[in-house]
């Protein structure tokens, strides 16, 4: 059974790749720089940059030749290393609610868009799509909640089981939920500074041009990072990616291992969604590492800085190359469903992070709202540009709460990762099985909620003051 390591490329292909995917990372930050559109829904480079490549790719106007398979292999391994880097930060020492309660709404969201599509799914099976592979649901919380990367990783697992272009369907789905986070949250935040629901803002004039334009040019410029390695014995740029790699090496071993294991224990069909859980893998063996180097004193050689900004790195490579690799074919096959489940998904988890914020914080009402829609309908840097917007320098705990909140969510979202799965490898991608997982998800959100409840975090009755208890009806 093939992995998506076993993908047979030549170097020169895979050197022309990245090349395309560094010249349209450049293009993309010069359409930001000089097309006022851009700037005023503060769409980020790589977003840019993927539309461009799919627009210039061979599915239309052919001018290169960068396959979509190479494109989406490539997304596979950089959401390990993006995780890689995140685990061998340095970690939180002390959380508070505010984490907490950001880690909660994820997962709330989570189920409730994986509930919705695949509701829909189902419904459209029995109706006018018999043929429909029910897993498209379960994708939406992949692609909208998750990010691409999870997006293609586990639908390009659900290939094995017979979902034609799984995995161009999770892109899909990520790239809808980038449009809707920027150009529903720009939107939502003029309404939100109209009605003078904004803590600290009172108009979007306070933008500078260097935001607007995405190019920092006046003093004093920001530090990407500290020299942690003597630069006269080694690159200490160098030394991080080495660590990075390393790691990844060592999650390519561990995953092999385990995979052989299963074979031998005749559980050889769940293969496929072990090599899709390797960003897992990856995580749990940077946390150990950083863990074992705190311990020791010897996490000194890493710099915090310089790993974000690694992570930053391949994220917007993985974001510029996720949207390039949708398959306008697969798109048109599947242009119903994808339709109806974004529309709705959309919209629940608006209205679900808008009630949420009310009744799970004593603050920041509509940064919070905001910052988490951006990230439930995109990704975790979605959710950061708009509270941006709000918090311009991020003055309140709402970023970093975002930030810390992601690992939370890491943590209560991983049985549902395995949820996610068990259609086909438990019930042999049977009816049965869907409606099994269905109510398996319900379940999942009541529990969450009670848990929720019993930390004494949400308040489902709290007499708020009459202007905040009409915003929390909205």
């Amino acid at each position: 059974m093939t992995t998506p390591w076993d993908l047979s490329v030549n170097l020169k292909d895979v050197v022309i790749d990245l090349a395309w995917l560094s010249l349209l990372l450049i293009v993309g930050a010069v359409f930001r720089r000089y097309v006022g559109f851009f700037q005023r829904f503060l769409v980020p480079n790589n977003i840019i940059a993927g539309f461009i490549g799919l627009i210039i790719g061979p599915q239309l106007l052919g001018l290169n030749n960068v396959a979509m398979d190479r494109l989406g292999i490539y997304v596979y391994h950089l959401l390990a290393l993006v995780f890689i880097a995140i685990g061998l930060r340095q970690e939180k020492t002390h959380w508070g609610t505010g984490p907490i309660s950001t880690g909660f709404t994820f997962i709330s969201s989570y189920l409730i868009q994986g509930i919705v599509g695949l509701l829909v799914a189902l419904i459209l099976v029995y109706t006018i799509m018999p043929d429909l592979f029910p897993a498209i649901g379960l994708l939406v919380p992949l692609g909208f909640g998750m990010g691409p990367g999870l997006a293609y990783t586990m639908g390009h697992s659900w290939e094995h089981f017979g979902f034609e272009g799984g995995g161009a369907v999770g892109l899909t789905f990520a790239a809808i939920g980038f449009l809707i986070a920027y150009f529903t949250g720009i939107p939502l935040i003029r309404r939100g500074i109209r009605r003078h629901e904004t803590n600290l803002v009172k108009g979007m004039d306070h933008i500078s041009d260097e935001v607007l334009r995405g190019i920092h040019k006046e003093p004093p410029l920001k530090s990407a990072g500290k020299l942690t390695i003597a630069s006269e014995a080694m690159e200490p740029m160098a030394f991080q990616m080495g660590l990075i790699g390393a790691l990844y090496l060592v999650t390519w071993v561990v995953a092999l291992g385990l995979s052989k294991l299963m074979v031998a224990g005749g559980l050889e069909k769940f293969t496929p969604t072990l090599w899709s859980f390797h960003f897992l893998i990856a995580n749990l063996l940077s946390l150990a590492v950083r863990k074992v180097l705190d311990r020791t004193g010897h996490s000194h050689v890493i710099d915090r800085g310089l790993m974000t900004r690694s992570a930053g790195l391949f994220m917007d490579y993985l974001v510029a190359a996720s949207i390039a690799a949708i398959s306008i074919a697969i798109v048109w096959v599947y242009w119903l469903p994808i339709l109806i489940m974004s529309l709705v998904a959309g919209i629940l988890t608006y209205i679900l992070c808008r009630w949420l914020m009310y009744r799970a914080y004593e603050n920041y009402h509509f940064e919070r709202f905001i910052g988490m829609f951006g990230e439930m309908t995109g990704t975790l840097n979605s959710g950061l540009v708009l509270v941006r917007v709000t918090d311009p320098e991020f003055d309140t705990p709402v970023a970093e709460d975002l930030v810390y909140g992601s690992g939370v969510a890491l943590l209560l979202g991983f049985p549902l990762l395995v949820v996610l799965n068990l259609p086909m490898n438990i019930w042999d991608n049977a009816l049965r099985g869907y409606w099994i997982t269905l109510g398996i998800l319900v379940g999942y959100l009541v529990v969450i909620f009670a848990i929720w409840r019993l930390l004494g975090i949400l308040r489902f009755k709290r007499g708020l003051p009459e202007s905040e208890a009409v915003k929390a009806q909205m």
